[in-house]
């Protein structure tokens, strides 16, 4: 019997195999494959831009955030590699030949799935406890504690699970080997419900802490909208348990799963994602900065060539500062200029403004703290951190 021309699957009704040009959710693949690999790696280029040229330190969260990273790029690899080969059509248009083989790479997959994604949520749940908690181990500080464990526990058991999914390991692919397996769709089901409650908890958890923190509820809007592209990842995983819902009862395991891996690629981008996003303010200030320096040195030069007089400078600097001022007033108070993680802990709120901007920060560093003081405000350093007296962090502890 030649493994080779028999079909994985028997077809339907008045189907026949196709092992040559069957239809295939390749260009589907490809396309989400690509995307999700652009974003994932601009977000976190930028993050270590941001980190190594602007904020010069590193923390926890950023090592777990590039091991995401890493790890996720060597999983959308290999399944491209096994979609390629035949998971991306129907399971009857796929000889047992090439479903033992696909089915060998799935195992590795699923190995490297848990690890790649509780490096992800664990990069965000530490960032979420860098921004939001100070020295004081309050209510706050402590879901947060107990998420990060929880999380750790949870893919930590469920990468042992796939690993002893089968014993010995060969029964995975080569049904023939005598052994025994739990049930891979029944473990696929059960770590997509936890899989969705862990998203919508890393949702829930800054918008717990933010709405906790004395600011205008706009303030507190803009401060969670950074956090709230996690929600996206809340719809993926409800459309995740969807399908290895669907997977129970229907045969065609190939085919759907593939659907699934889609939207599992999906969610760990976004995630990886959500990560990287509280150092965005901080990097578009930076190049704000650089090309503001640039314009005014180029206009200084201008300006001494043509020989006009500095009162005539001051007086358009003053013009500019009121218009500014005016602009500003208008649009309001702005999310983090910095959000990043930095050397301070909790919530830091610099109220005074520059030239040109008022600035809500998060987070900032001494010494920008030093910049933004004034009389009207009091500053105080306590263990190398720099706080205002204009917000306070306040947690529910009744």
């Amino acid at each position: 019997m030649d493994i080779n021309s028999i079909p994985a699957l028997d077809p339907p009704e008045n189907v026949e195999p196709n092992f040559v040009n069957p239809p295939t959710l390749m260009p589907a693949v490809i396309g989400t494959s690509v995307a999700v690999l652009t974003l994932s790696f601009l977000f976190v280029f930028a993050r270590i831009f941001t980190k190594i040229y602007i904020v010069r330190d590193h923390h926890i969260e950023d090592w777990l955030a590039y091991f995401a990273l890493a790890g996720f790029a060597t999983y959308t690899a290999i399944l491209l590699y096994i979609e390629n080969y035949g998971f991306a059509r129907h399971q009857w248009d796929v000889s047992v030949a090439q479903f033992m083989h696909i089915m060998y790479y799935l195992s590795v997959l699923y190995c490297i799935y848990s690890p790649v994604t509780m490096a992800a949520k664990l990069s965000v749940l530490f960032q979420i406890k860098r921004i939001f908690t100070t020295g004081a181990r309050d209510l706050v500080y402590w879901v947060i504690i107990a998420s990060i464990v929880a999380n750790s526990i949870f893919y930590t058991g469920l990468f042992f699970s796939y690993v002893f999914q089968c014993w010995p390991r060969e029964r995975i692919w080569d049904m023939t080997v005598p052994g025994y397996c739990i049930s891979a769709t029944s473990s696929n089901l059960a770590s997509g419900i936890l899989n969705l409650i862990s998203d919508i908890e890393a949702l829930l958890l800054p918008a717990w802490a933010i709405w906790h923190l004395k600011m205008p509820v706009k303030q507190k809007l803009a401060a969670f909208a950074v956090f709230g592209v996690g929600s996206i990842a809340c719809v993926i995983g409800i459309l995740g348990i969807y399908l290895r819902v669907k997977v129970l009862g229907d045969s065609d395991f190939t085919w759907i799963c593939t659907q699934a891996a889609l939207l599992v690629i999906s969610e760990i981008c976004i995630v990886i994602i959500v990560g990287c996003l509280p150092m965005l303010p901080r990097l578009y200030h930076y190049f704000r900065r650089r090309s503001r320096r640039g314009a005014t040195s180029a206009a200084k030069g201008g300006l001494k060539n043509n020989s006009i007089e500095p009162s005539s400078i001051a007086q358009s600097n003053r013009s500019s500062g009121t218009n500014s001022k005016k602009r500003h007033n208008t649009l309001g108070g702005s999310l983090a200029k910095y959000m990043s993680p930095g050397v301070t802990a909790g919530i830091t709120t610099l109220a005074t403004r520059t030239r040109d901007e008022e600035q809500f920060e998060l987070r900032d560093y001494a010494a920008h703290a030093g910049q933004a003081s004034d009389s009207n405000r009091s500053v105080n350093r306590t263990e190398g951190i720099w706080k205002t007296t204009v917000v306070e962090q306040t947690s529910s502890t009744s």
